[in-house]
């Protein structure tokens, strides 16, 4: 470990042979981060002040914990509340049966869609065909490396409605796509680097059974934030915690949270009754 020697007043030094501007240096390292609101409230606060601009980030969680409304949520509030329009990209449900779920709230998904600030991609790997479910491995057959034709058609996305937001839904329906686990990872890298190159703060949905072998998406993302769903006594609670968080001071704490009717809210422990 190399220790700097004391300023002394002096705003330039040389140091082994190097000169070093130490206010420029410090300068540089207090450059604050620009945030993105998520649009959750009480989670803001918890990941001082919003997400990474331009990151990605895992939202991993068991069923029922409130992944994808944490995920819609994030989406739907940055292109109304903040003008920043976004990406669903769906790999389970179909696009209308996720339009009509999030009705309960009142989000008026139809609307941002017809006003170009919310587009929804299917890119399930199957199809429906005269009632019946047939596979449509289109997306996922004849690439060079795994993702790449799925990467390629979210950011024609991207770019038609000029997004700053992606949420995929989910990673773990992707990676069933794969057998090679090795290409799996790089594809995924290469997903990600995508995204980021593209300057979209995107969320990846990743389901987790608690299963004690970590995901591999933990170990590609920026951040990654845990939602739990566990039963205590006679009924089934929700909390969160964020796992980490690169480039962004957070609390280590474990909040409980709630989904009501205007969606997923975050509860800090000494205020919440």
């Amino acid at each position: 470990m190399c220790i700097l020697p004391n300023l002394g007043g002096v705003l330039s030094k040389t140091f082994l042979g190097f000169k070093y501007d130490f206010m420029k240096f410090f300068f540089i390292m207090d450059v604050p981060h620009v945030k993105v609101r998520t649009g959750i409230p009480g989670l803001d606060s918890v990941i001082s002040g919003g997400f990474r601009e331009g990151r990605a980030l895992v939202l991993s969680g068991s069923p029922g914990s409130g992944k994808t409304t944490f995920g819609m949520q994030f989406l739907y509030s940055g292109a109304k509340d903040f003008d920043e329009p976004g990406v669903f990209v769906t790999l389970s449900e179909s696009p209308n049966d996720i339009k009509n779920d999030f009705k309960t709230y009142s989000w008026d998904i139809d609307g941002l869609v017809e006003e170009g600030k919310m587009l929804m991609l299917d890119a399930r790997p199957f199809k429906m065909e005269d009632g019946f479910v047939a596979l449509d491995e289109s997306l996922y057959r004849g690439e060079t490396l795994p993702y790449t034709h799925l990467t390629q058609l979210i950011l024609s996305s991207i770019k038609r409605v000029q997004a700053k937001r992606v949420v995929i839904d989910s990673l773990t329906v992707l990676a069933m796509q794969y057998t090679n686990m090795f290409y799996a990872r790089q594809g995924l890298q290469g997903l990600i680097h995508a995204l980021e190159d593209q300057h979209c703060t995107s969320i990846l949905i990743s389901e987790n059974a608690q299963v004690p072998k970590t995901p591999v998406e933990w170990y590609v993302a920026s951040g990654i934030v845990l939602l739990h769903h566990v039963r205590k006594e006679d009924t089934m609670e929700r909390s969160m915690q964020i796992i980490k968080m690169r480039g962004i001071r957070h609390s280590e704490q474990i909040f409980p949270i709630k989904i009501n009717e205007n969606g997923l809210q975050v509860l800090h422990p000494r205020l919440s009754t």
